[in-house]
């Protein structure tokens, strides 16, 4: 039996089969409460025509091992390719990713990074069939303090009481209903960019090659913010493929052997960009109401129209997938703008 100061979730995990693997990807996002779809590669999906989602080649569901971090698989997942859509979103506003679920006791961080598609090649289009290796990424929330202890009977309005233990950035995401909502910087520029969250689940860490990342990327076109911001915010210039390492601490760990609060935690990959504005866990909670949003297609690079949308959408095998909630037929309109107790999940 695990030590009482481990973690429920660490618990779990003790205990669990080998062989055991998180699967996931990404079902929608939420941009002040309309949905936009995300993708599903598992076989026999027909994906909604209008998904702002990345589509990748993981049928498995799968995962990008640490010896692909220096290939094209990190960027946006095995055989990552954009869509045409874009969800529209106003700089500054919040982007709730959903995933499609969450094994407890896959633990580890979320980190989350922005990539401009302007400048290059082909970006008439927007984000449309971009070169993903040309993609230059900027890390706007790394789900900091990844690793923590949490006393007893700390409640999270919409989330329960937590018991005492050891919780990581994925405990949160789990207790918020599998979601993860991120800040578009308030003063980046205007334009299209793609928005890519990973989770990494460390689980199997301890052995080299043990790690298990899970990227998904989105179409954003961000508009400009409702308030005038002051300054600009700055980009780095981040190649996805120098993101890792395969022995980095924060990816070569075991962390049964983390105990809290001496034990830390160190974030792998870039640091936060300053500027970047990052929820604390305490706001990190799931949607309770949602409506279809209409997604948006690049035309001349600074132009978008509204995107046509089917009568009707379906979640079933060989039909439509909605991966999340059902949806109607979204609204045509021009957007432009100048558990751990209470949830029962």
């Amino acid at each position: 039996m695990p030590p009482r100061w481990l973690s429920p979730l660490l618990t779990l995990l003790a205990v669990s089969l080998p062989g055991t693997l998180s699967h996931s990807h990404l079902a929608h996002i939420l941009i002040n409460g309309e949905l936009y779809h995300g993708f599903d590669p598992r076989p026999d999906i027909v994906n909604h025509p209008g998904r702002v989602g990345w589509s990748n080649d993981a049928t498995d569901d799968g995962f990008v091992p640490p010896a692909n971090y220096s290939t094209p698989d990190i960027i946006c997942h095995r055989g990552g390719a954009s869509p045409r859509a874009h969800a529209p979103v106003a700089a500054g506003e919040k982007v709730l990713v959903q995933w499609n679920g969450w094994p407890v006791g896959h633990v580890g961080p979320i980190l989350t990074y922005l990539a401009p598609c302007g400048g290059l090649a082909g970006d008439e289009e927007g984000c449309t069939g971009v070169d993903k290796t040309e993609l230059r990424w900027t890390k706007i929330d790394d789900s900091r303090p990844a690793f923590q202890m949490l006393p007893g009977g700390q409640r999270v309005p919409g989330r329960g009481t937590f018991p005492p233990g050891q919780y990581w950035a994925t405990d949160m995401l789990v207790a918020a209903n599998n979601s993860w909502t991120v800040v578009v910087p308030r003063a980046v520029k205007p334009g299209p960019y793609v928005l890519r969250q990973e989770i990494i689940a460390l689980h199997y860490a301890g052995k080299p090659n043990g790690a298990q990342n899970y990227p998904v990327c989105v179409n954003l076109w961000v508009e400009p913010p409702k308030e005038e911001p002051e300054g600009v915010f700055e980009l780095d210039r981040h190649d996805a493929r120098e993101f890792y390492r395969e022995d980095d601490p924060g990816v070569l760990i075991d962390v049964m052997k983390m105990v809290a609060p001496t034990a830390t935690y160190v974030v792998p990959g870039p640091t936060v960009a300053r500027g970047a504005t990052q929820l604390p866990h305490r706001q990190q909670v799931r949607s309770a109401t949602w409506s279809p949003g209409t997604p948006v297609a690049v035309t001349k690079g600074t132009e978008t129209v509204t995107m046509e949308m089917p009568a009707t959408a379906t979640g079933t095998r060989g039909a439509v997938s909605t991966t999340g909630p059902p949806t109607a037929t979204p609204v045509v309109t021009r957007r432009w703008k100048g558990r751990f107790e209470s949830d029962g999940q």
